[in-house]
């Protein structure tokens, strides 16, 4: 049976998540497998006539496959670890491909798992090994595995993958934006934020514009290839720098999980660009999705797995609807789009609304975020020419406007209520907005 679709690879990616999605609540809540099983079976009925059956079952099978095969009985307790790190910060990381030294025996541990460093203050970048010995704690949440360090070390193994991370933070330093607003944007981490604004921008369901996604990589992207247009390059070799220096950047935001997901898409995309090889949209979603599945299986369980892969899916289903329609209306449903594909996963997990997200990231993207991401970049071109007047009037510059958006969010958060439902009526809601989207999906032609 061929696929009648120009995207099969979405409907196989939905069916490997809900194959690992059954055997982990199979674990953990029979009652939630029955229900998530009668899903499956529904999304199977209506997949097979666009995609061939068998492979989708094959997709399905494989998501049972992968998630068994995830360490999930390590008693918890003292141990010794010992990996790399694949998302650098400060105070804690992330890391992988490690082993872990349990009752005297080395045992191999290739899913993430969380480090919190013995000193608060120590920065770890993307790229070095690194030791701890601690407590490790089991959870049922991405990463799996924390490790409440005690006595940690790391030494340098791949340089080139930690310097643009390094080079990058002591710029920002250097110039005082580390812990400012245009500071977080260019990083995408939130982490350095006094922790008032922080919690104000979570409450007011702007905490999406901090994290690396597809705005961030797609300006990079452009600013890019902007600057290498400038030069006699052929079409292929300028894709190759630009999905090049994209990488870097990737690397020096940590990176996380989002920033990973619109790199490989990124990169996906330009590899059949460069052998003109047209594939749809969501088919390079699809096969980004099921490269990460393949390559870190517990990350299924991620929140932040599941938020940039459901929203990226409905801005690609929904937004060719509008192309005929003006710049700003598109941006406007842009933001309206990926909000309303948020709500039922982020209101199922963390039980808030803010009634003001979308008009608030329609606002906030072109006043605050667009404006910091493009200063940071030009403090960091001019610093590298040595234009040091230049350098201190953009500081400046992106201070005040980081104390703008201090003022504004600690402003807004006290005029508006942030909604907050839990158990049946969060399970309810979530629910009906589910509906809502499916029904969607078929009105438009775009079956799930």
């Amino acid at each position: 049976m061929k696929s009648n679709t120009e995207f099969p690879l979405i409907y196989y990616l939905f069916a490997i998540i809900l194959g690992g999605l059954s055997i982990l609540l199979a674990f953990s809540s029979p009652a939630g497998t029955i229900a998530l099983l009668s899903l499956s079976t529904a999304a199977f009925l209506i997949s097979q006539r666009s995609v061939n059956r068998f492979l989708w079952l094959a997709f399905f099978l494989a998501g049972l496959s992968l998630q068994m095969m995830v360490p999930r009985k390590i008693e918890p307790g003292g141990i010794e670890y010992t990996g790399y790190v694949t998302r650098g910060g400060t105070g804690f990381v992330e890391a992988s491909e490690g082993k872990i030294l349990i009752n005297g025996n080395w045992r191999s541990l290739r899913d993430t798992v969380q480090i919190r460093l013995s000193k608060s203050n120590e920065e770890l970048y993307t790229g070095q090994i690194i030791w701890a010995a601690g407590n490790m704690e089991v959870r049922s949440i991405f990463p799996l595995y924390v490790i409440d360090s005690v006595a940690d070390g790391h030494f340098e193994r791949f340089r080139l993958l930690s310097l643009p991370g390094r080079y990058s933070r002591d710029k920002l330093k250097k110039y005082g934006l580390l812990d400012t607003m245009a500071g977080s944007v260019f990083l995408g981490d939130r982490r350095s934020m006094e922790s008032g604004t922080r919690n104000e921008v979570s409450n007011l369901g702007v905490a999406h514009l901090f994290a690396v996604s597809g705005l961030h990589i797609g300006m990079m992207y452009l600013f890019a290839n902007y600057a290498l247009s400038r030069f006699l390059l052929g079409r292929r070799t300028k894709l190759m720098l630009s999905v090049s220096l994209i990488f870097l950047y990737t690397m020096a935001t940590g990176p996380s999980i989002s920033a990973m997901r619109s790199f490989l898409m990124l990169a996906i995309y330009s590899f059949f660009k460069f052998i003109d090889y047209r594939q749809h949209p969501l088919n390079v979603l699809g096969l980004t999705g099921i490269l990460m599945m393949l390559s870190q299986p517990s990350i299924i369980v991620s929140i932040s797995f599941q938020l940039s892969f459901f929203a990226t899916a409905m801005l690609l289903i929904f937004l060719p609807v509008f192309t005929e329609h003006n710049f700003m209306f598109q941006a406007f449903m842009t933001g309206v789009i990926a909000q309303i594909a948020v709500i039922p996963l982020s209101l199922n997990v963390f039980g808030t609304i803010s009634v003001a997200s979308i008009p608030l990231t329609i606002l906030m993207v072109p006043l605050f975020i667009i404006p910091s991401y493009i200063g940071v970049i030009s403090l960091m071109i001019f610093d590298a020419l040595n234009f040091g007047p230049i350098c201190d009037f953009l500081a400046g510059a992106l201070k005040q406007l980081s104390r703008i958006f201090e003022i504004s969010t600690e402003t807004i958060s006290g005029l508006i209520p942030v909604m907050r439902l839990e158990g049946v009526g969060a399970y309810l809601v979530s629910l009906s907005l589910l509906f809502c989207v499916f029904f969607s999906l078929w009105h438009f032609g775009h079956k799930p």
